[in-house]
């Protein structure tokens, strides 16, 4: 095991031999920690030159969610990923858990990496994190990207709760043609959802402690409206919408239940557009991208993402950026 490296307030310190994990022989990252309003923060910091671009992941996720995204914008940015407060390899502090503190903990984390500003790209609850920086600290956002985070938690929660699923139809014959095709078209798991889950790979006593710590911030978000008119800068919404055949993929068109089903979920789906819609209105600078995806959108359409960043920040924020280029000329 390395030696803990010795922390300075605001300075980012590598572990002893700035230790490299499995995954960072292919996206090259640098281990590093930093001293933020007495936690021990832990940054996955791919290098690059350019602004700032910082992921910060959901709730339960730490930096490595982001192992198959971030090394695509190193080109054109100094990329780095964040596990918040409260979330292995991160220290779990006595205090501190709201989204004050978490912006505030961002706040640090540029001032280590001597960005004045930055793009803030945050997946899921991390979309109220940006936000409150961006109220907090609006000279300091260069633009934003919330990954299926840009709603109101609390509304989205309330509904989910509410939806009646109980007279759908469940697979009877997990063993058939059509069910074994759509797992494969749709596993429920992820390589690298499991391999940064392995974050988690901690004493049992310090686990029930860290959940202790952190729920307080789920009751917040689902407790607080999520104002995102307080960004000003420019901001993109990614949002997952999912489908017929991600959801229930294993009917055949042709049976009983499939027109009821199918009714349900166009609700559904226009409904979650729906949100994702009005929450770009409500962005004095927003843009809209809709995907066919889960919510970890930018694992289930990683290239469509990159694409749709690309672009958005290319436009959004030309003075900061060169253009994205391949060697052939052309735009990607």
């Amino acid at each position: 095991m390395c030696r803990a490296p010795l922390l300075i307030l605001g300075a980012i310190a590598p572990l002893a031999g700035q230790a490299r994990s499995a995954a960072s022989g292919q996206s090259g990252y640098q281990d590093r920690f930093i001293l933020a309003n007495g936690a021990r923060l832990y940054l996955a910091d791919w290098g690059g030159s350019g602004p700032v671009l910082l992921f910060i992941p959901g709730f339960g996720n730490g930096a490595h969610i982001f192992d198959s995204l971030a090394p695509a914008f190193l080109d054109h940015f100094h990329v780095a990923a964040l596990t918040p407060r409260g979330f292995p390899p991160s220290s779990a502090p006595d205090s501190g858990y709201t989204i004050v503190h978490l912006a505030a903990d961002v706040r640090v984390v540029l001032d280590s990496l001597r960005a004045s500003k930055a793009v803030l790209a945050g997946h899921s609850i991390a979309g109220a994190v940006i936000t409150r920086f961006a109220e907090d600290y609006p000279s300091r956002l260069l633009a934003a990207v919330y990954l299926d985070g840009a709603y109101d938690f609390g509304e989205s929660y309330r509904r989910s709760r509410a939806t009646a699923r109980a007279d759908l139809p469940k697979p009877l014959d997990t063993t058939s043609a059509r069910y074994r095709a759509w797992k494969e078209r749709y596993p429920d798991h992820s390589a690298l959802i499991q391999r940064d889950g392995r974050m988690w790979d901690i004493d049992s006593t310090d686990i029930a402690r860290r959940e202790a710590l952190v729920a307080p911030l789920v009751t917040e978000v689902r407790s607080t409206p999520h104002e995102v008119w307080w960004v000003r800068a420019p901001a993109l919404v990614v949002c997952a919408t999912g489908s017929m055949d991600r959801s229930f993929g294993w009917f055949s068109p042709d049976s009983a239940p499939w027109r009821r089903t199918f009714d349900f979920v166009q609700r559904l789906l226009a409904t979650k557009r729906g949100v994702c819609e009005d929450a770009r209105r409500q962005l004095p600078r927003g843009r809209l991208l809709v995907l066919d995806a889960g919510h970890y959108v930018f694992l289930d359409q990683r290239d469509e993402v990159i694409r749709g960043m690309k672009a958005f920040l290319l436009s959004a924020v030309p003075h900061a950026i060169t253009p994205f280029h391949t060697s052939n000329g052309r735009l990607r």
